[in-house]
């Protein structure tokens, strides 16, 4: 049975997770893992590796690849506005505002998750088209049987926390049989945050997987003055509201622990 696009709101950006108490790093044996590859020393950092091991739903982390793909196929780009079309995907009350707005950029789509404008795109591809590109990025598993616009939330599609790393590593590597002006053209949607210190690339994802469990990503990289590291992290929380008050915070608190942020 198809799952209710109101629990698979990927990464919708809430400002409160921002704001909460201060969060305590991803430790051993907790349901969480956090992988980082740094380029440079070439050196793996891992806390709880069996489940970095273990595949789940990407969620909106698949809007990397999608985007890619889409950009690639010239279905978007970075200069035009887009509109969700509202008689394709009907507004529901759990929609942000931001979803209904009629001058949507691809990076605040991205970031801010505007699913219905994803869907909408993604149905303009065809599977033969995505499985040929996800079987050139080896992303994941691969599988797309799931619905078309639908198949990476809580469907076919899964991924572990060591292969999204593999996965960001191939991109910065331009390996993945794309265009550099898609190479660019993302490079920019990706960034999240600049300062003095770092760049940060990132991206989120949520969405249950089982009765009173969700999984909540959040995968990037970070630049800084050591070099290029990569990072996959994921953890368990009972509710979405609980997801999204703890999964950014952890994550950056667990890569401060690690001297990457």
């Amino acid at each position: 049975m198809r799952p209710k696009l109101s629990l698979l709101l990927g990464s919708l950006l809430i400002t409160s997770a921002n704001s909460a108490t201060a969060a305590t790093g991803c430790q051993k044996g907790e349901r969480c893992t956090m992988v980082v590859y740094s380029e440079q020393s070439d050196t793996w950092q891992v806390i709880n590796k069996a489940r970095a091991e273990r595949a789940f739903s990407p969620f909106s982390t698949y809007k990397i690849p999608n985007t890619l793909i889409l950009l690639e196929q010239k279905k978007v780009n970075a200069e035009s506005s887009y509109q969700v079309n509202t008689k394709q995907y009907p507004p529901e009350k759990w929609w942000p505002k931001t979803w209904l707005a009629s001058d949507i950029n691809l990076k605040d789509a991205f970031h801010y998750s505007a699913l219905p404008l994803y869907q909408t795109w993604t149905n303009d591809l065809n599977k033969t088209n995505i499985q040929r590109h996800l079987d050139t990025f080896n992303y994941g598993n691969r599988d797309i049987a799931g619905p078309l616009d639908a198949f990476w939330l809580n469907s076919s599609l899964q991924i572990s926390a060591f292969e999204q790393i593999d996965f960001l590593r191939r991109l910065d590597k331009k390996t993945l049989g794309l265009s550099e002006q898609t190479y660019q053209t993302f490079s920019s949607i990706f960034l999240k945050e600049h300062t003095d210190e770092y760049k940060l690339y990132a991206k989120t994802g949520t969405g249950p997987i089982a009765k009173k469990t969700y999984v909540g990503w959040y995968v990037g990289k970070i630049e800084n003055k050591q070099g290029t590291h990569y990072f996959a992290f994921n953890m368990y929380a009972p509710t979405f509201r609980e997801m999204v008050k703890q999964r950014v915070n952890k994550a950056h608190a667990t890569l401060e622990k690690l001297n990457i942020l």
